[in-house]
């Protein structure tokens, strides 16, 4: 997991902006410049997660100076730091498993906690079952309140 840099090509449409990468396959769009960066950010992202777990080769930047910006858009670099989104993969796939490690907790402690079977949190912790959102939530707050943290609960 790494940081990279890519640039992407911003150019007006509907009302909005699409972006492109010309090193990606792949666009994304926005409705507004900010909204158009903030996609382009997670594309780039994802991109380059998903490239690192499959163990691609990475193409090798494109520099912004040679590439033109098309009328009323613009030419941006957009950076991706693939070990700050592994963290929030990890916490949108499977947040009690997260949460889990975060706290230090084992399986077997938070099955005691909750008074739940085994079987029932070990599924949960390797995403082989979920929970309905509001027990996960529940479920979310114990651990935290268990590991002393008094953070809040955020929506994954």
């Amino acid at each position: 997991m790494a940081k990279y840099s890519y640039p992407a090509v911003f150019t007006p449409d509907s009302g909005g902006y699409s972006v492109t990468f010309p090193d990606w396959e792949g666009a994304t769009c926005g409705d507004s410049p900010e909204d158009a960066v903030m996609m382009a950010e997670d594309f780039l992202n994802l991109a380059c997660y998903d490239a690192e777990c499959r163990h691609r080769e990475f193409r090798k930047p494109t520099p912004v100076g040679s590439i033109r910006a098309p009328e009323g858009g613009f030419v941006r670099l957009i950076e991706a730091d693939t070990v700050a989104y592994d963290e929030v993969m990890k916490r949108v796939n499977n947040p009690i498993s997260y949460e889990l490690e975060k706290a230090g907790m084992t399986v077997r402690r938070l099955a005691d906690l909750l008074g739940a079977p085994y079987r029932t949190v070990e599924d949960w912790n390797a995403g082989r079952r979920t929970p309905p959102k509001w027990l996960r939530n529940l479920v979310i707050e114990k651990i935290r309140a268990a590991a002393g943290s008094t953070g809040d609960l955020r929506e994954p």
